[in-house]
């Protein structure tokens, strides 16, 4: 799918752009920039487009991606307020001391969060640039995240059922949330992902739920839509317009995922692990000086 496809073609042929006009986008830019990071390429035009700044056509958002890579390029947009999931980097762990690890182990250590509560969570992720907007929350709370590029596969539905029946054995319930684009391949991929879990499990305690993107939320938050592909052959059940789950401001994704997190977290159990977790930590410090 390219631009073209999401956006549309744009009906009129624009001139270019004045100075005046490239200065304003910019400003539009910026601001949604550091209201909302980290936020994708996408999330940013949606933001713009919603301040009226431009229009949503497919040139409008290559535009977009022109100027956010020169304001990156200027120092004016700091690199680290863009996300992009798809591109990962991998490199193992090394220190350069025994008193380099235990001040790494001691300033890093975290206590299981999740082993003393009741439930545990999997926060699933359709599109890999969305995992870097609420990887800031799942990784404050101990939540795992992933991604599934669309439909799932039985390998990997299998290795998340099997952490739903170790919770289960252990008395927990799991609560699955998704994040993914509201249209028909994005609603049908989860509708095939939620039946494959039910066949692996074998009856564990597992309970779904999709928060974003819902129809209430297209709604509430005015979101922008895009005409649904006909073409899609799930597209004879699906009922209205399309919306990425891009369209979402990041602050409020951000916001979703936290509020589901925390309906599951029992006060008590959590100020307890904190209080151990200091404890265990100062131990880390302690051996530290008595190797150095």
């Amino acid at each position: 799918m390219n631009a073209r496809d999401v956006y549309g073609a744009s009906p009129v042929k624009r001139m270019r752009r004045t100075k005046a006009e490239l200065a304003d986008l910019d400003d539009a830019i910026f601001a949604a920039a550091k209201e909302e990071h980290p936020v994708t390429l996408r999330g940013i035009f949606y933001r713009v487009v919603s301040m009226g700044a431009i229009d949503k056509t497919e040139k409008a958002y290559e535009a977009v991606g022109r100027r956010l890579l020169a304001l990156r390029r200027s120092g004016q947009i700091p690199y680290r307020w863009i996300t992009d999931g798809t591109r990962l980097r991998w490199k193992p762990e090394t220190w350069g001391s025994v008193d380099a690890l235990l001040d790494n182990a001691a300033s890093s250590y975290r206590r299981a969060l999740w082993d003393n509560q009741d439930a545990e969570i999997i926060f699933i992720s359709e599109k890999d640039a969305i995992s870097g907007v609420v990887h800031p929350i799942t990784d404050k709370w101990d939540v795992e995240l992933s991604v599934t590029r669309g439909y799932t596969s039985e390998t990997f539905v299998e290795s998340i059922s099997q952490t739903v029946i170790d919770n289960d054995a252990d008395g927990k319930t799991t609560f699955i949330y998704q994040l993914g684009d509201h249209d028909p391949s994005g609603v049908d991929a989860w509708r095939d992902f939620t039946k494959k879990m039910n066949t692996f499990t074998q009856g564990a305690s597992v309970k779904f739920e999709r928060i974003a993107v819902t129809p209430a939320q297209i709604v509430e938050y005015n979101l922008s839509t895009r005409p649904t592909k006909k073409t899609d052959t799930r597209a004879a059940n699906f009922v209205g317009d399309s919306v990425e789950v891009d369209a979402i401001p990041p602050s409020v994704l951000r916001r979703l995922v936290e509020d589901a997190i925390l309906r599951h977290l029992d006060e008590h159990q959590y100020l307890v692990m904190k209080m151990a977790e200091e404890s265990e930590r100062s131990i880390l410090l302690r051996m530290r000086g008595m190797i150095s």
